[in-house]
């Protein structure tokens, strides 16, 4: 089957994006209970939004996507909007996302939460667009991006450090990127000293999950990339790189320390990488996220406590003089301390953060009692959207089954699904709707999305179903420049 450029893409944009967004609004707009009683409401999904600003060339972008969840589809995140705009105030923005939502039917009174990065224009205590929201439904939880907050606190410490392994990687990366020869010879030393040869990798500092992977790659390939260096001899090695070799020129084995900050790093900054893979995950609920956080500082905290800075670098230290391994140990603590500091200021820990008043629904150390409820429907503000009678009567319903989730593997927002499905409990419902649309990052934003993810078999079957969408595609209407005035 052949498809032509401009046929293809007028397919995707003009037909499959569009029926994509209108699938995800039916859920947004249906029901999730029958109305059983005259004076009940029927409740749609509560719904977050997320929004971030790129450059594409001359144009700015901004894509918006939205987070729900009912016990039948579970956790969904669809991109419904992508507009450009040069304004990029705070009254611009706030103006855009109500008139997108608008134009797809979707009211400001049932967000939950408004999901950005952490820029003064999205979160600032005066005149920014989430203030510009509150004013509108007060109800809105400001779910700014914990995972660049890990990364900046990483990013920081790491800049207060005698050097500056940023440089390092970089350096290093781009010394062999350039050159195949060079690849060459670096892979003739791997072959001489028995390890087998990797590809260096580079350090891109506006993506989050690189630094770490990039600095144990230069670890573990230390012996080669050493011995590489102090070959080329000071005249042909760069000179940033030079000063950090050097000491060991005449190959007596001296001890570096670059290779201490190499071995330190590759143990402390895995850390905050497995920290943003946990929040970068799509099912993430912000019941887990206090947990997550405290967890991160407790770590960084035994850490330096501890005086522990990796077993091998503990190895490695004791070949310094005691002066010398005292700063470099000194510089290390200062790391951690860096890190935490970054971390309290913009993370609160506080008793009175709503993430932790609703850690104890994430049913995974133990069931959650009535009062735990309570609470949290009222660090939500959801007291007037729910029938707290009821809602008792529907806590007794689910009870006697939330010991069997909390032992099952399942992640969170699955346990409240299993929780909910095929019960009547209509005011636990839209509780959980609410509770487990709200983001923990923006990374739905900063990636790319798919609306769609079926498999090409069950893609297949769903576009056989929709006649109207076979329809559309078969019609001249999909094209833009073919549609008359009135059509447009």
């Amino acid at each position: 089957m052949a498809c032509g450029r401009t046929k293809a893409e007028a397919i995707v944009t003009d037909v499959l994006a569009p029926a994509s967004v209108e699938d995800c609004l039916k859920v947004l707009r249906r029901p999730m209970h029958e109305q059983r009683e005259a004076t009940a409401k029927a409740h749609t999904p509560f719904f977050s939004l997320a929004s971030d600003a790129s450059n594409h060339g001359t144009t700015k972008l901004f894509p918006l996507s939205v987070r729900y969840w009912t016990p039948d589809v579970g956790v969904q995140t669809k991109v419904i909007d992508f507009y450009d705009d040069s304004d990029e105030t705070s009254h611009a923005i706030h103006n855009q996302i109500v008139t997108k939502l608008e134009e797809n039917g979707l009211g400001l009174d049932m967000m939950s939460a408004y999901c950005a990065d952490n820029a003064s224009v999205n979160y600032g205590k005066h005149n920014s667009v989430f203030q510009k929201l509150k004013e509108k439904n007060n109800s809105i939880l400001k779910a700014n991006c914990v995972a660049h907050i890990v990364h900046n606190s990483a990013k920081n410490a790491g800049d207060r450090l005698n050097i500056d392994i940023e440089n390092v990687v970089n350096k290093t990366f781009s010394h062999f990127s350039s050159s195949a020869k060079r690849v060459e010879e670096l892979k003739s030393i791997h072959t001489f000293v028995e390890m087998e040869y990797q590809s260096l990798l580079r350090h891109v500092p506006t993506r989050w999950l690189s630094l770490w992977p990039a600095v144990k790659r230069l670890h573990d390939s230390w012996a080669p990339i050493k011995a590489y260096f102090l070959s080329l001899g000071e005249d042909q090695c760069p000179k940033s790189l030079w000063r950090l070799f050097k000491d060991d020129q005449d190959g007596e084995g001296n001890p570096l320390e670059l290779q201490v900050y190499l071995s330190f790093l590759s143990n402390a900054l895995k850390i905050f990488h497995d920290t943003v893979l946990v929040l970068e995950r799509e099912n993430g609920t912000v019941c887990e996220l206090y947990d997550m956080m405290f967890t991160l500082k407790t770590k960084l905290q035994q850490r330096q406590s501890d005086g522990f800075f990796g077993a091998q670098t503990a190895v490695l230290l004791q070949q310094f003089p005691d002066r010398q391994a005292a700063v470099l140990r000194e510089d290390m603590s200062k790391f951690y301390q860096s890190s935490l500091t970054y971390l309290e200021q913009r993370y609160d820990f506080s008793d009175s953060n709503y993430q932790k008043n609703v850690a104890s629904l994430a049913l995974q150390k133990s069931p959650f009692n009535y009062t735990h409820l309570c609470e949290a429907v009222e660090v939500l503000q959801l007291s007037k959207q729910l029938d707290m009678d009821a809602l008792y009567d529907e806590y007794c319903v689910i009870q006697p089954h939330q010991q069997a989730i909390v032992q099952s593997e399942a992640s969170v927002v699955e346990k409240w699904a299993t929780l909910l499905k095929h019960t009547h409990t209509p005011n636990m419902t839209v509780f959980a709707s609410f509770l487990l649309s709200v983001p923990i990052t923006n990374a739905s934003v900063e990636r790319v999305k798919i609306n769609f993810t079926f498999s090409c078999k069950d893609f297949y079957a769903y576009v056989v179903k929709e006649k109207a969408l076979l329809n559309a595609v078969r019609s001249n209407k999909k094209y833009k420049f073919k549609k008359k005035p009135e059509e447009a």
